[in-house]
């Protein structure tokens, strides 16, 4: 019994082995007759002959092989391979706090007033002069506070920052 079985499969591959050889020779056989009755259209109507589409697609599939370019993406295998990562830069220092301008004025002197004994200042500014009190405004952002160690406080009000003049006298 197993003998029988070993000959029906090799009857089976035999039988297959033939229908396939036979195939392959069929389809062949089916090309070449196509083949041949094209050129012979060509040759009965004396036109240049029609190139074979099959033929001229592979052409062109081998031309595009070979006019392969590197692109940007491709990658070298060879490169050299750093891990190093840059530290991320340090956020920008807040700008300096601001800071009243420097004093414009110049002593000229000082007075007591006649009424009650307040005292007034005088100062030069280019060709203004000013003569204030204790706690009079003047010249648009100033204040004046008064006299303390030989020096003139005077407040700039947009920051109300109080600044020193000297007068060069030690009261």
């Amino acid at each position: 019994m197993s003998m029988n079985r070993d000959r029906l499969r090799q009857f089976i591959l035999i039988l297959g082995l033939v229908v396939s050889v036979g195939a392959a020779l069929w389809v062949r056989s089916q090309q070449n007759a196509e083949g041949n009755s094209v050129v012979t259209a060509v040759t009965r109507e004396n036109a240049k002959p029609v190139p074979d589409a099959r033929a001229e697609s592979q052409r062109l599939a081998l031309e595009r092989l070979n006019q392969r370019t590197t692109e940007a993406t491709d990658i070298d295998p060879f490169r050299a391979k750093s891990w190093y990562v840059p530290l991320p830069e340090a956020p920008p220092a807040p700008p300096p706090k601001p800071t009243a301008p420097p004093l414009p004025f110049q002593y000229s002197g000082k007075s007591e007033d006649a009424d009650g004994g307040n005292m007034i200042v005088y100062l030069a500014m280019g060709n203004e002069s000013f003569a204030v009190k204790p706690g009079e405004k003047f010249a648009g952002v100033y204040q004046f506070e008064g006299i303390e160690k030989g020096k003139l406080v005077i407040l700039y009000l947009p920051l109300s920052e109080k600044q020193r003049l000297s007068i060069g006298l030690i009261e």
